[in-house]
C-alpha cells in the first residue's frame, strides 16, 4: 500500500513545532524529504507507519495525535483537498472522498453509510500492518474532524465518535478535541456527523471551481494507473463532450484502442460504454445546473446534447424534474 506523498507535510510541520528536526525525522523513516512537496509521489504504508510512531516517541506529547492534525492543510491532500473546499455539503464532500481515495491511498481509507439520521463515516483500521494501530486510528478520526471544521468551522462538532481502541486512562484530550459522545471498544472506527449538517450548505461551495477540481483528480488517477479503463475512458469522455465526439470509436482512438478492445476491457471492469457516458453525462449535468450563470443551452452545448430540448428529456429521465425545476429548488435553498 502507498499514500500520497504531499500528505506527510503535516507531520513535516507538527515535528517543527515540537522542537523535532524534521529532516532527520524523515530520513530515519527511510523517506526523501523533498517528495512531501511532489504530488506524483507515493511512500509506501510501512515509511510513514515507522514516521509516525517515530514522531510520536519524540514528540513526548500524550495528545500526540490532536496536536498533530491541527497542521493539516488542504493543500497537503493536493488537488483533493482543494476539491473538499468547494464542495456543496459535507455529505458530498465524503461522497466526493470515497469516489477518489485513490489518490490519497492505493488502498480504501473511507467506507459510508446513510444511517437515516446520520452520515455515517466508518474508517479503515489495519492492525496487521501498523506498529501502533490505537495511535493511527486517533489521527484518523481526529483528522475527520479536522477536515469538517475546515469546511464548517471551528464549531463543528460530530454526535458520536467510535474507536475501537479501549477507552485510555486519561481520556480528556479525547473529549476536548471532539466535543461530543465518545464509545471505546467499538466494532468499528467510525465518525457520527447528523443528516441535517451533513447536509447543509456549505459557505464554499463552489460548482465551477468543483468541477475544475475534480477534472483534474480524474486525469491524475488516469495517469496513476495505466490499468484504470474506467478512469482512462472517463477522463477522455470529460475533455470530448462539448465538441461532441463522444462515439465510442473516438475514445477508442484517443485511447489507442480499437472499438472492440475497449468495448471488451469496460466490460471486464464491470462496465460499458453506454453505462459510463451516461453516467459522466448526469453527473455533469446536476453539477452544471447549479450553476446559474449557466444557460440550458451552454449546458447542453457542454454535455454534448444538440439542443436545451434533448438536455431536459435527459435530465428528467436522470432526476424526475426538469433542468428548470431542479436549478429554482437549488436556488430557493
Amino acid at each position: 500500500m502507498a499514500v500520497f506523498a504531499p500528505y506527510l507535510s503535516f507531520i513535516w510541520a507538527s515535528a517543527e513545532e515540537c522542537g523535532i528536526d524534521a529532516e532527520q525525522l524523515f530520513r530515519e523513516a527511510g523517506i526523501d524529504p523533498a517528495l512531501r512537496m511532489d504530488p506524483n509521489a507515493r511512500i509506501s504504508a510501512d515509511k510513514l507507519d515507522q514516521l509516525l510512531w517515530t514522531a510520536k516517541q519524540e514528540s513526548h506529547d500524550d495528545a500526540f495525535a490532536f496536536h498533530l492534525v491541527e497542521h493539516v492543510h488542504p493543500s497537503y491532500y493536493g488537488v483533493m483537498g482543494y476539491a473538499w473546499l468547494a464542495s456543496e455539503t459535507l455529505r458530498k464532500a465524503f461522497e466526493l472522498l470515497y469516489r477518489y481515495q485513490k489518490l490519497l491511498s492505493d488502498d480504501g481509507l473511507v467506507q459510508l453509510e446513510d444511517t437515516g439520521t446520520h452520515l455515517r463515516v466508518e474508517l479503515e483500521w489495519r492492525p496487521d500492518i501498523e506498529r501502533d494501530p490505537a495511535l493511527r486510528e486517533r489521527i484518523r478520526l481526529s483528522n475527520v474532524a479536522r477536515l469538517c471544521r475546515m469546511v464548517c468551522g471551528d464549531a463543528f462538532k460530530p454526535d458520536k465518535v467510535l474507536f475501537m481502541q479501549e477507552e485510555p486512562p486519561r481520556p480528556a484530550a479525547y473529549y476536548a478535541y471532539f466535543r461530543c459522545e465518545l464509545e471505546f471498544g467499538a466494532a468499528a472506527s467510525a465518525v457520527l456527523i447528523d443528516a441535517e449538517t451533513a447536509d447543509q450548505r456549505l459557505p464554499g461551495y463552489d460548482p465551477r471551481l468543483l468541477l475544475m477540481f475534480e477534472k483534474q483528480i480524474i486525469d491524475y488517477l488516469a495517469v496513476l494507473d495505466k490499468n484504470d479503463i474506467l478512469g482512462q475512458t472517463k477522463s477522455i469522455i470529460y475533455d470530448q463532450l462539448p465538441f461532441g465526439q463522444v462515439a465510442i470509436e473516438q475514445i477508442a482512438e484517443r485511447l489507442f484502442l480499437s472499438e472492440r478492445t475497449l468495448r471488451r476491457r469496460l466490460k471486464e471492469a464491470g462496465s460499458s460504454y453506454k453505462e459510463l457516458l451516461a453516467a459522466t453525462r448526469r453527473e455533469l449535468g446536476e453539477r452544471y445546473i447549479q450553476d446559474s450563470s449557466l444557460s440550458l443551452t451552454e449546458i447542453a452545448y457542454m454535455l454534448g446534447f444538440s439542443d436545451s430540448s434533448s438536455l431536459s428529456r435527459a435530465y428528467k429521465g436522470w432526476t424526475g424534474k426538469s433542468p428548470s425545476e431542479d436549478r429554482n429548488t437549488n436556488q430557493a435553498l
